[in-house]
């Protein structure tokens, strides 16, 4: 039952995030912006990411499950950070780490189980753009990827040691990534580069955001966990109808006799200003009471009267924008 009513339960906390917010509009230090909880790790780097010669602040929450945990910030000039934007986005790992170079590269790291992913971003167009990254995979799997943006090149590193031998391909064309668009998690990104590189797809780059949108959802937990391959049927109802092709469906099943039945519907629209409506719609129905059945079935009648269950259905909305999704109420159907 809990996981049913999680995308309710999410619009809650998210709602609750915005009238109290984690992060405070500006401050001078950290303390200032936020006020650190005995379950959460603080990871900032302080540095002049806009290159205006002002130090600015990036601040990372590990263990924060409840709104914001990630945010930017600006310094001006009388030494006041002032909230860029914040964001709800999965942090993957057990240990995150933040730096950022005399470019003014923020450089993102996640670290679990002896293995890493890198990412890197960089201030432009008015954004913080992904410009590259890396996959280490050489604590379990032996090879690393590393995936540059600007040049177009992926470079797969297998071996250790001496024995190590990269090579380079071209990555296909990407669209442009920035922060909050996609998990800081690689694996959840092949569809991007490596399953796209092998021509398995043949996304356009709208495909590709709508499919980060998705990814996201699934790294936030915003969806019940049986819908969790949505590119399957995704690429088989890509729709060509009157909805056009800023718009994308799918759903899923899960039938589970003597437990649950469970379903969800997923829509996701492009708008003319470049956010995205987000539909959900999922279905649960206990079948728990079917464990009561009799070998011989000669009891069913009896279970069903007195476990009478009903279909529960719950409806989530969102806009997606600048790498945020925002709750929004769905109004009451007329009549």
């Amino acid at each position: 039952m809990k996981k049913i009513l999680l995308s309710l339960a999410l619009c809650a906390l998210l709602l609750g995030a915005w009238s109290q917010p984690v992060f405070q509009p500006s401050g001078k230090s950290v303390a200032d912006i936020h006020e650190t909880r005995t379950d959460e790790t603080v990871v900032t780097a302080e540095a002049d990411i806009n290159k205006d010669g002002i130090k600015d602040l990036v601040i990372a929450l590990d263990g924060y499950y409840s709104g914001s945990n990630f945010a930017f910030y600006f310094g001006d000039k009388n030494g006041v950070y002032r909230l860029f934007r914040e964001y709800e986005t999965d942090l993957y790992g057990n240990k995150t780490g933040i730096t950022v170079n005399d470019k003014g590269v923020v450089r993102i790291q996640c670290d679990y189980e002896g293995n890493s992913d890198i990412f890197l971003f960089r201030w432009q167009d008015g954004d913080f753009r992904l410009i590259g990254g890396k996959k280490d995979r050489h604590a379990s799997e032996h090879y690393d990827e590393s995936y540059n943006y600007l040049t177009g090149k992926m470079i797969r590193t297998e071996g250790e040691g001496g024995s190590r031998k990269a090579v380079t391909t071209d990555m296909p064309k990407q669209p442009a990534i920035n922060f909050g668009w996609i998990p800081l998690y690689y694996d959840m990104l092949g569809y991007l580069i490596e399953e796209q590189a092998e021509d398995d797809y043949n996304l356009t780059p709208d495909d590709m955001l709508a499919m980060g949108i998705f990814r996201n959802m699934q790294a936030n937990e915003m969806l019940f966990w049986h819908f969790c391959d949505w590119e399957n049927p995704y690429h088989d109802l890509h729709p060509d109808g009157d909805e056009g092709e800023d718009f994308w469906y799918a759903d899923d099943e899960h039938m589970s006799p003597g437990s649950y039945n469970a379903w969800s519907s997923l829509s996701i629209q492009k708008l003319a200003d470049g956010s995205y409506t987000i539909d959900l719609t999922e279905s649960f129905y206990d079948r728990s009471y079917e464990a009561l059945f009799d070998e011989d079935m000669s009891n069913i009648d009896e279970v069903m009267e007195e476990h009478e269950t009903e279909e529960e259905i719950t409806r989530s909305r969102w806009i997606f924008k600048d790498g945020q999704f925002i709750p929004q109420e769905i109004p009451e159907p007329v009549g």
